[in-house]
């Protein structure tokens, strides 16, 4: 998924350099405009209706907690970038997906952008997850068609539990106990599975959304699958998963 972005700062060279490492380590986003206060940031919004604002909170005029102010709805995720630490706890306070401290660390940035993408990419996906949740579920399982070492898997989706990565296979549990080994790889099997009941959680994992027993949100997330499988939930895919399981909560 890309995003478009744009970045408020009102000291040119801040803009440029976040500029520069958001080019250099964050492919997956575009810088759309540059802006050197609040009034120049909200028109920027309005016009490009970016997918992400970076947002610098000491401004002269406007602070950067005052742009929220002139919107009436927040359609778009915002990272608070600063160089004080004393902002963070208002900062968390706000609809805010992040906060960035000066100078801004690249690992760090790298993280808030894939948040952002695991959150907008969950987001697009609800109406597909809906409409396959809540179908009339009697019409024939689709499968999945995989290759092995003995030659071709014929497996039902409803027959999968959960698919992990082992180096360039794929280890796959099944609702009977047996697991099974598949020479494609997860990426090739996430492609195959997509716009159904699985979702990635891991870099390394998928699960069937049919089969979750229990999730727990907490600093080190998992999710207890139906056969008590325990599997982690990786940092950057837990507000994608906490998304689209408040689709079965509903």
């Amino acid at each position: 998924m890309n995003l478009t972005a744009i970045i408020v700062d009102d000291e040119a060279r801040g803009r440029r350099a976040l500029q520069q490492l958001v080019a250099e380590n964050c492919p997956e986003v575009e810088v759309v405009a540059l802006c050197h206060d609040v009034l120049s940031g909200v028109k920027a919004i309005n016009q490009y209706q970016p997918n992400l604002v970076f947002l610098d909170i000491e401004m002269p005029n406007y602070s950067g907690f005052k742009l929220i102010e002139f919107f009436d709805e927040i359609n778009f995720d915002i990272v608070f970038t600063t160089a004080y630490e004393q902002h963070a706890i208002r900062a968390f306070k706000t609809p805010a997906i992040g906060y960035l401290l000066k100078p801004i660390n690249i690992d760090e940035l790298i993280d808030v952008v894939h948040k952002v993408i695991s959150k907008q990419g969950a987001t697009q996906s609800l109406a597909n997850k809906s409409n396959t949740a809540f179908s009339t579920p009697k019409e024939k399982p689709k499968r999945i068609v995989l290759n092995s070492s003995g030659g071709i898997l014929y497996l039902q989706l409803e027959e999968i539990i959960s698919l992990e990565a082992d180096g360039r296979n794929t280890k796959i549990q099944l609702k009977d106990g047996q697991q099974v080994l598949s020479s494609n790889s997860l990426k090739d099997c996430q492609q195959m599975l997509e716009n159904t009941l699985f979702q990635k959680i891991h870099r390394s994992i998928i699960i069937n959304l049919a089969y979750v027993k229990k999730y727990s949100r907490g600093r080190d997330a998992y999710v207890i699958m139906e056969n008590n499988q325990r599997l982690d939930v990786g940092l950057n895919f837990k507000d994608e998963l906490t998304l689209v399981t408040s689709l079965f909560e509903k």
